[in-house]
């Protein structure tokens, strides 16, 4: 029975600045921590942020994402991990799970299946043979909850995302009176993003007479509309695009506000990472942010959908320095207390080490643990 684990494979599609991405390569830079030889085998990997890729083996694999997995493609792959199989095989989301049973039962190896949010959860069909998918992994309770009743033979397990912290890095003040509040937001541009309702809450805090400057971070297929909608509504002059390699932390730092607007989300590493940094966070009430932000105390809660909310609750903050800041205290408190990037690979370490031990053969769950 093996008392760790000391090689893990990572499965994904896309490296890209979205939230998935960041946790997936945040785990194999706290895996390699520990002396965890992890590799991230990936169909493509956009242009990030290199603090984010530092210390992580990561090799991209365009045919992976082929729906008819190209037989040579496969065969490489199998043949370079032939001779240091990885312990576990860690397959992040269900588009890569036939690539990463196949792997599975080429190695007889165990297979986690990792899920991000509830478009994701709905969507997870393993036949009822294929045993060597020991366990499935959920950012959040809701993500949990929306897997199909047929996957309760399936281990599941809620573990909680985390993030690392820098204590000892310093950030601008909230809200510093010597310069205009900057407001922004950060992710894939997508519709379920919310971007649009974010634009036009910031139009609604500069028709209140309050100055600000907004910037959007990342690239998607919305950004061609936000643009144009940010041209429409006049932010041309206070507004900023920024691409998807600018720092992460620098940018987090930067601002004084962050906004997670999104109509669904499965959780938010994102917005864990400038609450990790000392940055207010609102964000729609919605999915895995409910299990983060307590209103009002750490956060502020806003409906989906609401540009009109947003922005009377970005101009709460902007209006009264000392609450956006004690927000910032308590949102920084809580991810030091339940979202650090240590606890989240305890638990993976903990749960590969299980699933490790128990081996492919065994059909019956795992213990269940919380």
């Amino acid at each position: 029975m093996a008392d760790s684990v000391s090689r893990v494979l990572i499965l994904t599609r896309e490296l890209s600045f979205r939230g998935s991405s960041i946790l997936a390569l945040r785990l194999a830079q706290g895996l390699e921590s520990r002396a965890v030889e992890t590799v991230v085998i990936c169909t493509d990997c956009g242009t990030l942020d290199a603090e984010l890729t530092a210390n992580v083996r990561i090799f991209p694999i365009p045919g992976l994402a082929l729906p008819v997995w190209n037989r040579v493609v496969r065969q490489s792959v199998l043949r370079n991990l032939s001779d240091q199989p990885p312990d576990v095989i860690h397959v992040q989301g269900p588009s890569m799970l036939p690539q990463g049973l196949w792997l599975g039962r080429s190695l007889q190896r165990p297979v986690i299946l990792n899920i991000n949010d509830q478009g994701e959860a709905v969507r997870v069909s393993i036949p009822a043979n294929q045993s060597n998918c020991r366990a499935i992994t959920c950012v959040s309770d809701s993500v949990r909850a929306a897997l199909p009743r047929q996957l309760e033979r399936i281990e599941q397990r809620v573990v909680l995302p985390g993030v690392p912290l820098d204590l000892k890095r310093r950030t601008p003040l909230v809200l510093d009176p010597n310069r205009t509040p900057v407001i922004g937001m950060a992710g894939p541009l997508e519709v379920m993003k919310g971007g649009s309702f974010f634009l036009r809450a910031c139009h609604r805090v500069l028709e209140a007479g309050i100055p600000i400057r907004i910037v959007v971070t990342g690239s998607g297929p919305e950004e061609r509309n936000l643009r144009k909608l940010a041209t429409s509504l006049e932010l041309g002059s206070v507004a900023t695009f920024v691409d998807d390699g600018t720092a992460m932390s620098a940018y987090l730092s930067a601002i004084d506000i962050f906004c997670m607007p999104s109509l669904q989300q499965g959780f938010g590493i994102i917005m864990l990472e400038a609450m990790a940094l000392g940055r207010p966070a609102i964000a729609s009430g919605v999915g895995g942010i409910l299990s983060i932000i307590e209103d009002d105390r750490n956060g502020l809660i806003v409906p989906p959908s609401d540009s009109r909310s947003l922005a009377d609750a970005m101009l709460r903050l902007l209006r009264d320095p000392e609450t956006a800041r004690r927000i910032a205290v308590a949102g920084q408190n809580l991810v030091e207390d339940r979202f650090t990037l240590e606890r989240m690979v305890n638990d993976m370490t903990s749960l590969y080490t299980d699933v490790a031990s128990a081996g492919i053969s065994a059909v019956s769950p795992l213990k269940n643990r919380p």
